[in-house]
Order: C-alpha cells, then structure tokens, then sequence
C-alpha cells in the first residue's frame, strides 16, 4: 500500500513541475532536505512565530474534535516549532485535559498530563517534558496535536530523524492525527517507508488540508 501511494504521489507531483532530477534526490537524501527545510523555520521571527502560531490556534479551535475532546495529547514548542500554549490554556478553561509526551529509552514515549506550564521540565534534546511523577495518560481516542519538519500534503510527515511519534502511533493506530506546520514547511508528497505514519489533517496559517490517507484511514477505522 506505502509504495503504491508513493508511486502515484511522485507520478503527481512530477507533473506537478516538479522533475524527477529534484524527486531523486529527496528519495536518496531525506537528511538534507529536512534540514533545508528547518533552516528556514529557524530563521523566523518571534514575531512571526507568535502572529502565524495564533492563526493556527484558532483553526484548531474551531474544529469539531476540539470541541467534542475531553482530552487532547500536544507538544511543548521547541525552536520555533508552532505553539500551541494558547491552546492549553484554553482547553484548562474548558474543563479539558492536556498531556504533553515524555521520552524514554529506545526512542519511545508516553504522555503524561500536566495541568499547568509550571509544571514541565527540560528532558530530551532540551524539550520541555512532565515532571517526574505526573500521571501518565492512557491513550484511547485522544486528539493528538504532531508537530514535524516538513509535510506532504498527502498526510506524510518527516520528523527530526529519531521516529518517536512513528513509533507511537505504530502503537496506538487509532489516535487521531493533526499535523500543525507553517505554510512553508508544506511540500507535495514526501518518499515515505513502511515505518513512516501519515497524519489526518494538517493545519496552517493559510488553510486546512484534509489528506487523502488520512479520509481513508478514518474510513477504515
């Protein structure tokens, strides 16, 4: 299924204006284009990063799934990453609960709530995690907020090469899967293999992408 996808995705994205030369080269050196692609979300301002952050806030606000969640799994901003903070401090106000994920060893994590910002520790690669000693989450059909380095708009999804969240959702495939990303982090279809989970929706400051693997994924849950 993974490479029948990938190869109309490419076949598409080809005829798109993009030539093989350029797809070849995303195929052998997956590292590099990641990079590229986090250089130029580093060189943002925290201007920009505050006003773009709050437009995709209010989208993910808005939604339906935001609105019927008793509890939804985020993401503690890193590196101009998009933040969400906003939005934890609404979902405390409406009565909701927010599990931030806390590594652990072989490239795994759990969520864990927190009820406050205060409430966070720096773990892994400097990312703000659950204190010690925070209830940990039972994963069910919790909402789960995904940030990343670029996305395909089929659904695919590039993280920072340790494959934690790949490795989560493996787990809990049910979970529900929205992408958050600025606009520029956006590229057609991304090579992809067996080990790579593709998002339901992505959310950015210009508009809401419902992706084709994710509509047939929810068809087939």
């Amino acid at each position: 299924m993974f490479k029948k996808l990938l190869t109309i995705a490419v076949i598409l994205f080809i005829s798109a204006g993009t030539n093989a030369k350029e797809v070849k080269n995303m195929e052998t050196n997956p590292k590099n284009f990641r990079k590229e692609h986090l250089a130029i979300r580093n060189a943002m301002s925290e201007k920009e990063v505050a006003e773009k952050s709050g437009v995709i806030v209010k989208r993910l606000l808005q939604t339906g799934w935001y609105q019927n969640a008793q509890e939804i799994f985020a993401y503690y901003p890193l590196k101009n990453e998009v933040d969400c903070r906003a939005l934890f401090l609404q979902a405390w106000s409406d009565g909701k609960k927010i599990a931030l994920p806390r590594t652990r060893e072989e490239n795994q994590m759990d969520f864990f709530y927190i009820d406050s910002l205060k409430q966070l520790e720096e773990g892994t690669f400097h990312v703000m995690e659950p204190v010690r000693g925070s209830e940990k989450a039972d994963p069910l059909q919790q909402p789960v907020i995904v940030p990343g380095s670029v996305f395909g708009r089929d659904g695919s999804r590039y993280g920072y090469g340790k494959g934690y969240y790949d490795r989560f959702f493996a787990k809990y495939p049910r979970l529900r899967r929205y992408a958050v990303c600025y606009e520029h982090q956006l590229e057609e279809t991304l090579p992809t293999d067996q080990h790579d989970i593709y998002m339901h929706d992505i959310y950015t400051e210009r508009e809401v992408i419902q992706c084709f693997w994710g509509s047939e994924a929810l068809l087939e849950s």
